[in-house]
């Protein structure tokens, strides 16, 4: 995903070849170049990106992503498992809309609702649950098990609480991942399928 520097009003156009995408009828677009296990337990439910590189298990238990995310490259999105004295079991994981996983981040979580930013290179520990409306920076490894409560932002290993989020997080989510969408069309194949 693009990263933007200073006030930019309309951010501009990236391009993404044919040949190494699927865009489905639901408008999702898939890079060919992500690895989806049990894509059969793998539900999108619409306008969300997928790109290169990401891992998606949906061979462990079923994984539901909402409309209008995206996962940035190399992120690996992976139910996580319940140790029960017997057997081991693993969860289904269910992300909801306008949510933002970025390049290179480990998702473990059991749930994430909406509206929900995940940086670069972060570690979300087995079982998280994450509420809506909240902000996890770059760096951040979140303990197995950790609530992240709404309009909170959490950062550093371990995870905890830095700092609160204004009302208005919800809409600049929806308009951030609106807005990518609507910029990530195909044309011209570009050196890279999204700008760093």
């Amino acid at each position: 995903m693009q990263k933007l520097k200073g006030a930019v009003l309309e951010p501009p156009k990236l391009y993404f070849d044919q040949k190494t995408w699927i865009q489905t009828k639901l408008g999702n677009k898939i890079s060919k170049n992500s690895l989806l296990y049990g894509s059969s337990k793998i539900r999108v439910l619409g306008k969300t990106i997928v790109e290169p590189g990401v891992i998606i298990r949906g061979d462990l238990a079923t994984v539901d992503l909402g409309k209008n995310c995206i996962i940035c490259e190399n992120s690996v999105i992976r139910p996580p498992d319940q140790r029960f004295p017997k057997k081991l079991v693993f969860i289904p994981l269910k992300i909801g809309d306008h949510c933002i996983i970025e390049r290179n981040s480990i998702i473990q979580a059991a749930k994430i609702e909406d509206y929900v930013q995940i940086g670069e290179n972060c570690v979300i520990g087995k079982r998280c649950m994450i509420s809506s409306c909240v902000k996890i920076l770059d760096d951040t490894v979140l303990a197995p098990n950790t609530v992240c409560p709404p309009f909170t932002i959490f950062g550093g290993s371990p995870g905890k609480v830095v700092g609160r989020l204004p009302p208005s997080f919800q809409k600049f989510c929806k308009e951030q991942t609106t807005t990518f969408y609507r910029n990530f069309v195909q044309g011209k194949a570009s050196t890279s399928s999204s700008t760093k």
